[in-house]
């Protein structure tokens, strides 16, 4: 199922405050709702993306709750920025895909 790019982009924006979050609160737990959010954007975001995208965001929600875990999330913080880093370049060319498509 195609998506429009803005939708996209929408969830990433979605993301990017949730992950802010996460940096907050990062060593103090992950609370069972706020692992239910972490849940909802890969559940979002599996039918955006192409299969072989998926695991970007399956890895981004993981280490976000290994940062909210972690006793010491200095390490776990930097695997968090490289994820969301893929991540976001992931959503920002399967968005530019759309609106190519939807050019066309």
């Amino acid at each position: 199922m195609d998506y429009a790019a803005d939708e996209l982009l929408d969830e990433l924006t979605r993301i990017d405050l949730l992950m802010h979050e996460v940096v907050r609160r990062a060593g103090q737990g992950c609370a069972p709702d706020f692992e239910r959010k972490l849940d909802g954007c890969v559940r979002s975001l599996r039918p955006m993306l192409a299969g072989d995208d998926l695991p970007a965001a399956i890895d981004t929600m993981e280490a976000a709750q290994r940062v909210m875990a972690s006793a010491d999330p200095a390490a776990p913080l930097l695997m968090l920025a490289m994820a969301r880093k893929t991540l976001t370049g992931v959503i920002r060319r399967q968005a530019q895909n759309q609106r190519l498509r939807s050019a066309a």
